[in-house]
């Protein structure tokens, strides 16, 4: 692969050995959460799944059936059958929880140092290659997060920015670096809430990344990109030190 041709091509990077089943599963569910693929869309074959993930068809049935049992999918069957992303998706703020006690802050911290140099240099890139085009998209990726009524939304939405982002490098392995990275950790960026004011600035923080991409200023889109990450990561850290002293963080649904 040479490029990518969209962004649903991100997400299908080959599976390493170990629990490919719940891996192939992690990928989709994030994948859906993305909107890479969106309610009511459907899925490649489980033949297709198995090429692009590198596994055998019967992993990606096992993932697809227990995606089914989490209603996250379903299958429709006839000719135009396959497995269909549902209308209700949502990951539940519980499961959020959940995922995120099984990280410490060591590990947190080292996903904060990694997503900072892949962050980085594909802000880099992308002020050395985008195209007029390229700009809008990412415009209208914030543009879609200044209009998100809910946390889930703008949690998407900036998903979206950071791995349109990648996509403008045009550095297939940076794109799914930072795929692999929103896929393991992004969802924590937004499990607690930003009040009105904080959220407005940090729109403002992504469109300062978006001008110096537009005006092909790479080492001020590198130093951009980096400062978010940092101050993302710090916030992540900070919510992490507050679920283990109190067991919870704040907000108690998906969308508050």
């Amino acid at each position: 692969m040479n490029h990518l041709s969209s962004q649903q091509d991100a997400p299908f990077f080959r599976i390493p050995s170990a629990g490919k089943t719940e891996e192939v599963v992690r990928r989709l569910i994030e994948a859906i959460d993305l909107g890479i693929f969106s309610e009511e869309d459907q899925l490649p074959s489980e033949a297709d799944l198995a090429s692009q993930f590198g596994v055998a068809t019967v992993t990606v049935r096992e993932a697809l059936s227990l995606l089914r049992e989490q209603g996250f999918v379903e299958t429709r069957r006839g000719r135009k059958g396959g497995s269909f992303v549902t209308a209700n998706f949502t990951i539940a703020h519980a499961r959020l929880l959940e995922e995120f006690r099984r990280y410490s802050v060591f590990d947190l911290r080292d996903y904060g140092d990694e997503r900072s140099a892949i962050s980085g240099h594909a802000a880099r890139l992308a002020a050395e290659r985008a195209t007029a085009d390229d700009i809008e998209q990412i415009a209208k990726k914030i543009r879609i997060m200044e209009k998100a009524t809910g946390r889930s939304e703008q949690r998407r939405a900036d998903m979206r920015f950071h791995v349109n982002v990648a996509m403008v490098s045009q550095s297939v392995r940076l794109t799914q670096a930072e795929m692999q990275l929103q896929s393991e950790l992004g969802m924590f960026l937004w499990i607690d809430p930003l009040d009105a004011a904080a959220l407005n600035a940090y729109v403002n923080r992504l469109k300062t990344i978006q001008d110096a991409i537009a005006r092909g200023d790479g080492a001020l889109s590198s130093a951009l990109s980096i400062d978010l990450s940092k101050k993302n990561m710090e916030r992540v850290i900070d919510a992490r030190l507050r679920l283990e002293a109190t067991n919870d963080v704040t907000g108690t649904g998906d969308d508050q």
